[in-house]
């Protein structure tokens, strides 16, 4: 029988995440950190992530990885998971380029585009706190000059 390889994450707020090596895998660069060293003595620095950030990566990435998990309840987990800020979406969203993990990044630029789609541009601009430093004048001229994008 063979035991579990742990891994150690310490996060930029100096969290500690002991993570079986199969989950911590799911990122691409603790997966070849781990390749090129022995990490279960060493911890793996994690300087651009916090560990409230990483607490909700690492419960995305178990459930993504639990057995016998029905695409079903996988899809309700994803709704559950992405009630969220904006904010907190393109933070996890920064993390999971960071991580490179490829799934996680696509589910957060996905809802962030769910979030956007149809709406005005000053709904978008609230979004994601665009200042629109345009005089009414400017703005026409745009408008007349690209009048294909706001059909």
């Amino acid at each position: 029988m063979s035991s579990k390889k742990l891994i150690t994450l310490k996060t930029s707020d100096d969290r500690e995440f002991k993570l079986d090596e199969v989950v911590a895998a799911r990122s691409k660069v603790i997966k070849n950190i781990v390749q090129d060293m022995d990490c279960t003595s060493n911890v793996i620095p994690l300087y651009n992530v916090d560990g409230k950030t990483m607490t909700k990566i690492v419960k995305y990435w178990k459930k993504h990885l639990e057995e016998g998990v029905t695409e079903d309840q996988l899809k309700n987990f994803d709704q559950d998971f992405l009630k969220m800020s904006q904010s907190e979406l393109f933070v996890i969203l920064l993390a999971a380029q960071f991580l490179d993990d490829k799934q996680l990044k696509e589910v957060m630029i996905q809802e962030s585009a769910n979030r956007i789609k149809g709406k005005p541009i000053e709904e978008i601009r609230e979004v994601f706190g665009i200042v629109n430093d345009y005089i009414p004048e400017e703005a026409e001229e745009l408008r007349r000059e690209n009048a294909w994008a706001f059909e």
